[in-house]
């Protein structure tokens, strides 16, 4: 069952913690009817190969590994070994340009933790693009920068620029990832608790990467579990990352956990991330001392999605429906006073193109890895 494997590979991600695991591991590898399919599929899906391959070569056991699949996962390591590497180059070219006009940026998220030295390998962390906070005041004039530059956007938007939580996705050929460049530190429904003001009061010096900073410690796990269990609907869904689970037990090596639902938004779903994320490790009450009814529930619907198809595709389902529903109602109600809106809420209903764009919309915002 891939639930077992989930807890099987969330044990492997703290392997440091508990290295008599090493034993379990050797004992599964050596079962000749192990689901090596499972395995692979979760690790990748979960975006945690590089670390899973770090892990085992640190304590010894890619030798109990089909040869084929240690090739793969070093591989996999070493393509993100590079890429990393030319994402810092690219970090420094950002911090550049734009302490050429007098601004200093703020690295959030994986570029974030991996400038600030969070994981053990340059190769350990799999970052999708860079993220950078700058004060609002200059957001637009610091994306004209990077347009100027040959960065181009990569999907053009219909909402209004100056109200979105980042600039929209910039790309460029020839450059290690894409950009995001941010006014908000994390989307404006949760801004009010998480802001950028706050945020840059408390920015903190990176050693080595002069021109610019990255969130203090707590402030890292407040927008990571803001990220991935309210924005990104995890908690609603149901799902983690073992990547952002792994991402909580490096920032634990540093932070008191147990102190940060206090200062987090939405404190029983931080509460219920936290312990689940324990339960994923095998680290019990190394990141908050009590179990609650909430985090019992959460723990339940986490499985459920991994052990039930049906229950997964039933809550998703539901989830994007009430979704649609709540947008669709906002929008008739503004409608009544913007008679353009109205009129483009009309036209959209009789165009059968529209209804496959927006089911294709809300398939990719609330695509979860399962």
């Amino acid at each position: 069952m891939k639930i077992c494997s989930l807890y099987f590979i969330g044990k492997c991600l703290s392997l440091d913690e508990h290295p008599s695991f090493r034993e379990t591991i050797i004992a599964h590898f050596s079962d000749p009817d192990y689901n090596w399919n499972d395995f692979i599929w979760i690790c990748s899906n979960h975006l945690i190969i590089p670390v899973i391959y770090l892990k085992f070569r640190t304590h010894d056991l890619l030798s109990y590994l089909p040869e084929v699949l240690v090739r793969h996962l070093q591989e996999i390591y070493e393509l993100n070994f590079a890429r990393n590497k030319q994402i810092l180059l690219q970090m420094k070219e950002i911090t550049a340009t734009l302490n050429n006009v007098n601004i200093s940026p703020i690295y959030l998220k994986g570029t974030g933790n991996l400038i600030d030295g969070i994981y053990s390998d340059i190769g350990e962390r799999i970052i999708g693009d860079i993220d950078f906070l700058v004060p609002e005041n200059i957001f637009l004039k610091a994306a004209e920068l990077f347009k100027n530059e040959g960065y181009q956007i990569c999907r053009p938007t219909n909402e209004p620029i100056d109200q979105m939580k980042h600039y929209p996705r910039l790309w460029k050929k020839d450059v290690a990832a894409d950009i995001e460049i941010h006014r908000l530190p994390v989307t404006k429904k949760y801004s009010t608790n998480f802001n950028a003001d706050h945020v840059l009061k408390f920015k903190k010096v990176v050693l080595g990467h002069p021109g610019c900073y990255v969130l203090r410690d707590n402030h890292k796990v407040i927008q990571s579990f803001i990220h991935s269990q309210l924005a990104n609907t995890g908690h609603a869904l149901g799902v983690v990352s073992l990547r952002d689970v792994y991402d909580l037990y490096c920032f634990s090596k540093r932070v008191d956990l147990k102190k940060i639902p206090q200062a987090a938004p939405f404190r029983q779903k931080c509460i219920a991330y936290f312990k689940l994320s324990e339960k994923l490790l095998n680290l019990p009450g190394n990141f908050y001392s009590k179990e609650t009814i909430s985090s019992r529930c959460y723990r339940l619907k986490h499985d459920l999605n991994f052990s039930s198809t049906l229950h997964y595709k039933v809550n998703r389902i539901a989830w994007v429906l009430s979704e649609a529903i709540s947008y669709g109602v906002q929008q008739i109600s503004q409608s009544y006073s913007d008679p353009a809106l109205r009129w483009k809420i009309v036209r959209s209903l009789f165009t059968p193109k529209w209804y496959g764009e927006k089911v294709a919309e809300y398939h990719i915002k609330y695509k979860v890895n399962h």
